[in-house]
């Protein structure tokens, strides 16, 4: 073999140990998504994904209608007071949905709570993540802190069979 393809043959086998010392297989070092609020959280593989923002008294749900099975609730607080985020699957209609004496939700009566980030993990700014396996039906996105439910705090998602 002449020198010149000997050069060739050497670049290309370099070009290819360089390729493969800067890969990583360290989930570590794989992509992460950006929240809004600046904080890096891990992708995710399998599972339904819902950005939930969260604003004083609103939730905005990315999606309202996912397929059963394991969803990731990905909550970003982006209002001034801290917050909470109930999950909870229920068959009532809004406005059958009971209240306490203290005009919160009586999350007892409304159905079967699935998850909870509470306010102490969802201060203003923060983004948090809740992993639950729903079943086909309607969930109430909810914060029932004292007063919130009754302003609005409140979205329906529902959840769908698998095809």
């Amino acid at each position: 073999m002449n020198k010149r393809i000997w050069k060739f043959y050497l670049m290309a086998i370099a070009s290819l140990l360089m390729c493969w010392a800067c890969s990583t297989n360290d989930p570590a070092q794989q992509a992460t998504t950006q929240s809004p609020g600046g904080v890096a959280s891990p992708p995710v593989s399998g599972a339904n994904t819902v950005q939930v923002t969260v604003k004083e008294m609103a939730f905005q749900l990315s999606q309202s209608t996912i397929p059963a099975g394991d969803v990731e609730f990905v909550v970003t607080n982006e209002g001034r007071l801290a917050h909470e985020m109930e999950v909870i699957k229920t068959d009532l209609p809004i406005e059958k949905l009971p209240l306490t004496s203290s005009d919160r939700l009586d999350t007892e009566k409304a159905g079967k709570k699935t998850g909870e980030i509470g306010e102490n993990e969802l201060k203003s700014g923060t983004t948090k993540t809740l992993k639950v396996n729903l079943t086909p039906g309607k969930y109430l996105i909810v914060c029932n802190l004292p007063g919130h439910f009754q302003a609005g705090m409140r979205s329906i998602l529902t959840v769908t069979q698998n095809k």
